[in-house]
């Protein structure tokens, strides 16, 4: 059974009301019923916390597929600047591995946040893992370019941050091709492991 590990903070998490909820992975598992998957989001996260639980929550679950997800509280004043939130992406992808990853670029705030989460530095860092991905060939989806086409209140939740099921449901369905073409790839494998090792 291929292995999902969902990496990222409270959107992740599926913070709805305040508190975590299974929705981002229950939408998942709609298309992907045979997958086992793994929610990591911790709320509040931000890269640079998120690599030194990195061992313990993810890479010990041995997965074959990990979504990585932050960007949202790493734009904050406590969080790194912008050139440390790429380095720290790319740290994650090193200890991964290129091939198990795929990057998902920040989305979108409300109006009422925009002093804490300002959008345009969500776009700036957004772009910056676009970048990366090209660059180091890593798979992405591009959820930033797919949110700022939709009015905020559409995809938030009244705290102006955290997502309404309708954005999970688009955030899912750019997903579900990637994470389709890295499952046949990680069934392939232990195919061939299996042949090779009998």
């Amino acid at each position: 059974m291929t292995n999902l590990v969902l990496f990222g903070d409270s959107i992740t998490a599926g913070m709805t009301d305040g508190y975590p909820s299974p929705i981002f992975s229950n939408e998942i598992r709609k298309y992907f019923p045979n997958i086992e998957i793994l929610n990591r989001g911790v709320p509040g996260d931000r890269t640079d916390l998120a690599l030194s639980r990195i061992q313990a929550d993810v890479l010990q679950s041995s997965p074959d597929i990990v979504t990585i997800f932050f960007g949202t509280n790493d734009v904050t004043d406590e969080g790194p600047d912008y050139q440390t939130f790429i380095y720290n992406i790319k740290e994650m992808i090193t200890l991964i591995g290129i091939k198990k990853c795929i990057l998902i670029t920040p989305g979108i705030t409300g109006t009422s946040l925009q002093t804490l989460y300002p959008n345009q530095k969500l776009s700036q860092y957004a772009q910056g893992i676009v970048a990366l991905a090209k660059e180091l060939n890593v798979t992405y989806y591009d959820w930033h370019s797919v949110a700022t086409k939709y009015e905020a209140s559409a995809l938030l939740q009244t705290d102006d941050i955290h997502y309404s099921k309708k954005a999970y449901e688009l955030l899912v369905q750019g997903l579900v091709p990637l994470i389709e073409a890295k499952d046949k790839i990680s069934i392939e494998n232990k195919k061939k492991d299996l042949l090779e090792n009998q």
